[in-house]
């Protein structure tokens, strides 16, 4: 049988946890990361007012802006905020 003192005891017991709850943080966290979709792109919209950056897939060419509530219209430089 092996003898531990309860230091050494507690010690593991803490690395175990330790290097555990890293494990499962880097995990999840690389699960967090979302890219946009190329389909997704044509949707995304910068209201020129405020700023914002938000996805209308309604409209096509007038877009109200969630924020600040303004007009938006959709021009060929707006094509592509997302990248």
């Amino acid at each position: 049988m092996i003898k531990l003192d309860i230091t050494t005891a507690i010690f593991i017991y803490v690395l175990f946890s330790v290097i555990i709850t890293l494990l499962i943080w880097i995990i999840y966290g690389y699960k967090g990361i979302r890219t946009v979709a190329a389909k997704d792109i044509e949707f995304i919209w910068k209201c020129p007012v405020c700023y914002n950056t938000y996805i209308d897939s309604k409209h096509e060419d007038i877009s109200v802006c969630p924020l600040c509530g303004s007009y938006n219209k959709k021009e060929e430089n707006q094509k592509g905020v997302g990248r």
